[in-house]
């Protein structure tokens, strides 16, 4: 985690940089967000939670800090539409219970991590015209959740740059395609007329049974073009 932290604090530094090398956007009257773009590295930190599973069985997700891009436009002062895409790995303790061929009740640990990555539609309006903004948002997206848990084996055929197509076994892991949605509020600062910072709170919901709602803390930093 600590280094997931550090290489957060890695872009920060190295977005401040570019900004500071670039020259300065002019822009007509006073600082406007309207027709610009916003190109940023984007954030959330979720916190552990724990889940009691079928037959008594139990799993704990630990804390962690997913990545991502956005590009949006703003429409105006206030209004901005775009696409979002993150990532996330996040590991995971578990207590399976069972019984054994004789029945015996069984209790056995394991982990692993299970990986989420999102692809969907982000709309945020900003409530005041300058520089510093309160804001809120909403996100749906399309999600694929992949437990990392093998289960079997298929065939397929890929391209290698120097061997051409090759065929071979490969290895299926359980998984779903599902959808999810988030609604937050926050603040947004513009450093620059081409730099931007946002922090903000969101809560976040997965249209899959078994899945409860989590709560997300969000740290942006980006560029308007």
């Amino acid at each position: 985690m600590m280094r997931r932290i550090l290489c957060l604090l890695i872009f920060v530094l190295l977005f401040s940089s570019v900004a500071e090398a670039q020259q300065r956007r002019p822009r007509t009257i006073g600082w406007k967000r309207e027709g610009t773009w916003d190109l940023g590295i984007t954030t959330r930190y979720s916190w552990g939670k724990d889940y009691d599973l079928d037959g008594g069985s139990q799993a704990r997700f630990h804390d962690d800090l997913g990545w991502g891009f956005s590009l949006g436009y703003n429409f105006s002062e206030h209004f901005n539409l775009g696409f979002a895409f993150a990532w996330r790995s996040v590991g995971y303790d578990a207590t399976v219970l069972g019984v054994d061929e004789n029945d015996v009740p069984t209790s056995r640990e394991t982990g692993g991590q299970v990986s989420t990555s999102n692809f969907g539609l982000n709309g945020e309006y900003n409530i005041l015209k300058g520089r510093f903004t309160p804001y809120v948002n909403g996100t749906w997206s399309w999600m694929h959740i992949n437990s990392n848990v093998f289960a079997g084996w298929t065939s397929g055929c890929w391209y290698y740059p120097y061997y051409g197509y090759v065929c071979g076994p490969i290895p299926v892991t359980y998984g779903t395609n599902t959808s999810s949605y988030s609604l937050g509020l926050g603040v947004r600062y513009e450093l620059k007329e081409s730099l931007y910072l946002r922090l903000g709170y969101e809560r976040g919901w997965i249209n899959e049974d078994g899945f409860d709602n989590s709560d997300m803390l969000r740290v942006d930093i980006g560029f308007m073009l």
